[in-house]
């Protein structure tokens, strides 16, 4: 592995074990603390690279990390600000938001761009050839206003997101499962997209020129997720062939593969030297990707597979199961906090918020949906239900959190929008 990429703590490790034993001159100190500056991760100087800002939720993780989290505070209890039905089809797909608006694809091939406040259309596009099963992804440059999204034909599509005028495609010969994910890059921003073809692309925003492809050797389903270190960006893959995949963000070379026993289609969570994820085996991992080793591994019983990405709140990583629970593991060892039950299988991926009932303060929350139509905030710490409402139809992917709204897209072709009560 790249030795810049070595963590903060073994940095200071070095330190401390430096300054022990014969006495040093303050020139010697200086050198030892200035080396281990250099081999110390470079912290994001952008907040917006591990959560989402409180007003957008612009890909479908959040953030580029894929931690789920948003700086969004919410007195509960919510309400129902509005739903709208749509007839004869039905969503997979994360919302996603941004200036009042939201962007989501149904399945049968329509791209809805609606306003926020009431649901009410703005834009749509429509394709005969495919549906949209995986999230937008929403650009933050001013010069490129766009959306950006992939099909179940391969095909990624950029739209002005005011106008919904086409502005570039991008072809590959798979199914897009997971949105895409927007990074800065040397020469401007760049999108990263994983097809079932095998292939992570990194285009250029600005107009979808290919920049770099990385094939391996099983389909990827997942949203690319990425850590920053002193050696560059890292770009994860959490792929079919059963390998996690580090990959140089600035050049799409392989930094190292990690086994993972299995299958999965989740998108891994970033933190710190580590990234979190489940498997369709039932096995939940934390990897060190410094080491290229697994951290530790948690195994679920039998049957009970993992296709809910995972969100981290504080020290624990929360994840939905197939097993009709939402499970919280300690990010330090895998030890299971709490396991709360749901009526479904619970594929949509957790999101975390800060919320608090009446007078209380604001505390971590996950809002978490099932396939039997329950949407739920619950304590991040303990499990504890919040907030709860049935919605009726069931839910594959998971909620929008932003604006003061929880925005959620179900399997009878509902698009759901919460807000506060005392505030609607």
């Amino acid at each position: 592995m790249d030795g810049g990429l070595q963590s903060a703590s073994s940095g200071a490790r070095r330190l401390r074990g430096a300054l022990r034993g014969r006495p040093m001159t303050i020139a010697a100190r200086l050198l030892c603390i200035l080396a281990a500056l250099v081999a110390a991760p470079v912290l994001p100087a952008d907040p917006e690279f591990d959560a989402a800002p409180a007003h957008i939720w612009p890909m479908a993780r959040g953030c580029p990390s894929g931690s789920g989290r948003s700086a969004l505070v919410l007195r509960l209890p919510l309400a129902e600000a509005w739903h709208r039905e749509f007839d004869k089809t039905a969503f997979g797909a994360v919302p996603v938001i941004a200036d009042g608006m939201l962007y989501v694809g149904d399945l049968d091939g329509t791209f809805h761009a609606l306003a926020l406040d009431d649901g009410a259309t703005r834009w749509t596009f429509r394709t005969e050839q495919g549906g949209f099963p995986s999230a937008a992804a929403l650009s933050s440059d001013p010069a490129h206003r766009l959306v950006i999204v992939g099909d179940d034909t391969g095909i990624v599509r950029a739209f002005d997101r005011g106008s919904g005028a086409p502005v570039w495609e991008y072809v590959t010969e798979g199914e897009i499962s997971g949105g895409p994910t927007i990074i800065a890059g040397p020469t401007g921003d760049r999108v990263l997209v994983g097809s079932q073809d095998a292939s992570l692309s990194c285009l250029a925003l600005a107009d979808g020129e290919l920049i770099w492809k990385h094939s391996i050797a099983d389909q990827i389903r997942c949203s690319p997720t990425v850590a920053r270190g002193a050696a560059g960006d890292r770009v994860f893959i959490a792929g079919c062939d059963g390998r996690l995949h580090v990959i140089d963000a600035d050049t799409g070379k392989e930094a190292a593969t990690v086994p993972i026993d299995g299958p999965t289609g989740t998108t891994p969570a970033a933190s710190a030297d580590r990234v979190f994820f489940g498997t369709e085996g039932g096995a939940f991992f934390a990897i060190d990707f410094v080491q290229a080793a697994v951290a530790w591994r948690a195994q679920a019983a039998a049957g009970q597979s993992y296709r809910s990405s995972a969100a981290l709140a504080g020290d624990l990583a929360i994840v939905g199961s197939r097993g009709k629970a939402v499970e919280a593991f300690a990010l330090a060892d895998g030890g299971k906090r709490w396991r709360r039950p749901m009526r479904g299988r619970v594929d949509a991926a957790p999101v975390i918020v800060n919320a608090a009932r009446g007078t209380e303060d604001p505390r971590p929350a996950a809002v978490v949906a099932d396939a039997a139509g329950k949407v739920a905030i619950i304590d991040a710490a303990t499990g504890e239900t919040l907030w709860e409402f049935d919605a009726g139809g069931g839910f594959g992917a998971g909620a929008a959190a932003a604006a003061g709204r929880i925005v959620i897209a179900s399997d009878d072709g509902t698009v759901w929008c919460f807000a506060e009560e005392h505030g609607r």
